[in-house]
């Protein structure tokens, strides 16, 4: 999590009030769920868009590079968000390659928000219709973290006239289960909320584990809130079937050329309050986000452009030329 100073050191476009009021949303505890996070992040860079007194186009393509990177660096595990800022700022780079004017170039920009989140709301749609047809009434389902795609599944079994029940683990630190569980009652599934460590026990009543992802490498892994790789490793050993519910723009390009997903470690204080550990100078604290689930441990992903076994994620990211492969740092272009 990055202190104010962190921001502001050697950054002038954090002085955009819309960069700094998105950072502030970004990194608040109580914000789940990769899609809202994304919407935060895009809906700043247009509205730097919109203000930018720039007056060549590449000037305003730099200013808002760099209001990407900050963006980026606020919640770095990630993919949906980088790849929502990629779509973005690569069709920005090709508009000024063709000529545009800055007005014009202010004008696309706020419209790639906007046909962006039309794509991944559509693509959260296909995965609910999707999944759903993956869950048979009278089915127990076991979830871990929030997910906007899992959330969307139950949902759709449910008007489809499917019996679902549904365990949830409370997610510590964070508590995101909670949030689930009344999510999940409030469409009347039936929902047992469990601590994480009592999964081994209740394992023995669930049919399918149910879990969204934040990145999904290459090799078909996924990383989810962590604790998602222990639950799906005593599923495995139970014969429960695991399926991680992940638009394609979650699955990660860089990872095919062996690039490591990062692991967004957070306030060791969520775990423990400051006041326990004052004055013990020798216990450190550790808070990691999210952890990685092999590929062996998952049955299926759930996209929306169908069911993928682990093994065709590669195929599925060498097909998908609307992912650009793209590195990106502040006025470099892409």
């Amino acid at each position: 999590m990055m202190r104010d100073d962190e921001h502001s050191r050697g950054s002038k476009v954090y002085s955009h009030p819309s960069v700094k009021r998105a950072l502030k949303e970004i990194e608040k505890r109580e914000l789940h769920g990769s899609t809202l996070i994304v919407r935060i992040a895009l809906n700043a860079l247009g509205e730097v868009a919109v203000v930018s007194k720039a007056k060549k186009p590449q000037d305003l393509f730099d200013e808002l590079n760099s209001c990407a990177m900050l963006l980026l660096r606020a919640r770095p595990t990630s993919v949906l968000l980088a790849n929502g800022i990629r779509f973005a700022i690569h069709r920005l780079k090709d508009k000024i390659d063709e000529g545009i004017s800055v007005r014009e170039l202010k004008e696309f920009s706020k419209s790639q928000t906007v046909e962006f989140f039309r794509t991944i709301e559509e693509s959260v749609r296909k995965i609910s219709e999707i999944g759903a047809r993956r869950l048979s009434s009278g089915d127990v389902v076991l979830t871990h973290g929030y997910s906007s795609s899992v959330l969307a599944i139950v949902r759709k079994a449910r008007e489809d006239g499917k019996k679902i029940k549904a365990v949830v683990t409370e997610s510590r630190p964070e508590f995101e289960g909670r949030i689930v569980a009344r999510q999940l009652v409030g469409i009347g599934v039936p929902t047992t909320l469990i601590i994480d460590s009592a999964v081994s026990h209740f394992i023995r009543d669930v049919d399918k584990v149910l879990v969204g992802a934040e990145a999904v490498a290459a090799n078909g892994a996924i990383v989810n809130k962590v604790g998602t790789s222990t639950i799906a490793s005593v599923a495995h050993e139970s014969r429960v079937r695991v399926f991680a519910a992940a638009s394609i723009y979650k699955f990660n390009p860089e990872t095919m050329f062996g690039e490591l997903i990062e692991i967004e470690e957070r306030d060791p204080y969520l775990v423990v309050p400051r006041s326990e550990v004052r004055g013990l100078r020798k216990l450190e604290v550790r808070n990691i986000a999210f952890d990685v689930t092999p590929p062996e441990h998952i049955d299926l992903i759930i996209t929306e452009i169908g069911v993928v076994p682990p093994q065709g994620v590669i195929m599925i990211l060498k097909e998908r030329r609307e992912l650009p492969i793209v590195a990106m740092e502040p006025h470099s272009g892409v």
